[in-house]
């Protein structure tokens, strides 16, 4: 019985968030894409006059059971022209919620940050309040592109 919780707790440190160092690729469409610009951009609000969903809704996992994004003109105008790969400078924000659908807990963000297809083009970032310390981050990252690579160029989410 013993080996159950010990097995589970290898299991959750393996999968769980993990950042990697900063991929230094400095400011794209004014969002610094270190970790920590990543972070205070959302933390900041500044995508809440961007295209957006009309209201929080169900999702499938593993953002959780609620959310909302967000779409900046880059990838706005991308989706409408049914682009298969993305430019540069495209930026979603999925703001995360509580199952109540009213209480923020993180967000996840994307952004283009090379030109053509693939994972590496894309860096992903999910994080969690109230202290956003232990974040997915990445260019490619392992956690997150194999469900976004179910998007067209990584990008699940629809246009409102």
């Amino acid at each position: 019985m013993r080996a159950l919780p010990l097995l589970l707790l290898v299991l959750s440190a393996a999968c769980g968030p993990s950042s990697s160092v900063d991929e230094g690729l400095g400011v794209i469409q004014g969002i610094d894409t270190s970790e920590n610009g990543v972070t205070a951009f959302v933390r900041s609000g500044q995508y809440a006059s961007w295209l957006a969903e009309p209201s929080v809704h169900e999702t499938r996992a593993p953002h959780g059971s609620k959310v909302r994004v967000f779409f900046n003109d880059v990838v706005a105008r991308s989706l409408r022209d049914g682009n298969a790969t993305h430019p540069v400078g495209s930026i979603l924000v999925k703001e995360l919620f509580e199952d109540d659908g009213k209480t923020l807990r993180g967000h996840a963000l994307d952004v283009k940050v090379a030109e053509g297809p693939g994972k590496d083009t894309w860096i992903f970032y999910e994080g969690f309040g109230p202290d956003y310390t232990r974040n997915y981050y990445g260019r490619g990252h392992s956690t997150c592109h194999g469900c976004h690579s179910d998007g067209k160029d990584f990008v699940t989410s629809p246009l409102p």
